[in-house]
């Protein structure tokens, strides 16, 4: 360790683009090819933003705070038996021999969805900076996933790839914040007590009688997406999102979980809707309570009011950066 005793991280939610379906269950890798996007609100509110702490006891003590701005809320929790051995094995990681007791704060701000992926990101992050470990982002990306099966698209942020078909796993951007800042992002959350498990989702789907229709037509829509982004063609990207999204959702709801409620499928049909009428928007959606509509150009401005009229309460997102240091000291 750099004589570092504090260090502050950030990083940025996440969205699906190809949505992670199933993982193995020990390794928590995607049993296919996944895509997604790290996103944050107009201001870069939304965001974890991890402070790590040296003491002079032993183990991690790990505190998550999740706070709503509008009304003000905060709700305080401790890893789970499970996320706690993980976190232990990946300090290890960092620290090798040494015996260093660390607090952990990560204070997931007005996030709707992607906290784990964001959490876990600013977490390895910050290890890197208190040790001085200076591992290469590739390295980083796979420890944050054995937190958060999706937390690669919050340490690279931008839109990336998690590539599970050509060998080793590995990490990429595809396409970087700055290359996606004409997309407008709308997002509508849900105020739902209860949701359907990332564990349950990946149970479900992957006993689907249609499993194997997914998994063919995984590289279809990497194919698509990643050329479409080459030529700024959000058109196709969207277009090939949306029905990714779509069938994994229709793997998790014919085995009999309801992964979009009600509200949820009514924004779903606005969004159908609204591009019908001949304005360019598709949507997504992951395993939380949160639908994201995707729009561009000078047409977008006229999505948003039609979102509004039909009583959508959207909140604009950009395309976010990576996971980054704030501070350290």
């Amino acid at each position: 360790m750099e004589g570092k005793t504090k260090v502050v991280s950030v990083a940025y939610p996440t969205i699906p683009i190809i949505f992670v379906a199933s993982v193995d269950n020990q390794t928590r890798v995607p049993l296919h090819d996944t895509m997604g996007l790290a996103v944050t609100d107009l201001q870069m509110k939304t965001r974890s933003t991890t402070t790590i702490t040296t003491v002079p006891r032993q183990g991690v003590d790990f505190l998550i705070r999740d706070i709503k701005t509008d009304p003000p809320k905060t709700v305080e929790m401790r890893l789970d038996e499970k996320r706690q051995r993980d976190v232990d094995k990946i300090v290890r990681e960092f620290s090798g021999a040494s015996s260093t007791g660390l607090r952990v704060e990560s204070d997931n701000v007005d996030i709707f969805s992607g906290s784990s992926d964001s959490g876990a990101a600013a977490f390895v992050v910050g290890l890197d900076s208190l040790f001085g470990t200076r591992f290469p982002r590739s390295k980083l990306a796979l420890l944050a996933n054995r937190m958060s099966e999706s937390a690669i698209r919050s340490v690279y942020g931008g839109m990336n790839a998690y590539v599970v078909s050509e060998g080793d796993p590995r990490g990429e951007q595809v396409a970087s914040e700055k290359h996606l800042e004409p997309l407008r992002i709308f997002a509508m959350g849900f105020n739902y007590e209860s949701r359907v498990s990332a564990q349950e989702i990946f149970d479900v789907a992957r006993v689907s009688p249609f499993w194997q229709m997914r998994l063919d037509r995984v590289p279809h829509w990497r194919a698509e997406i990643t050329s479409a982004l080459g030529r700024s063609d959000w058109g196709t990207v969207f277009k090939n999102a949306e029905e990714n999204c779509s069938n994994a959702h229709y793997l998790i709801e014919t085995g009999g979980k309801r992964a979009r409620r009600k509200e949820m499928m009514a924004a779903v049909i606005d969004v159908e809707e609204i591009r019908a009428s001949g304005l360019p928007v598709y949507w997504t959606a992951g395993g939380g309570k949160i639908i994201n509509a995707f729009s561009w150009g000078p047409k977008a401005d006229r999505v948003l009011e039609e979102l509004l009229r039909r009583g959508q309460k959207p909140v604009e997102y950009k395309v976010a950066p990576a996971a980054s240091v704030l501070r350290s000291e």
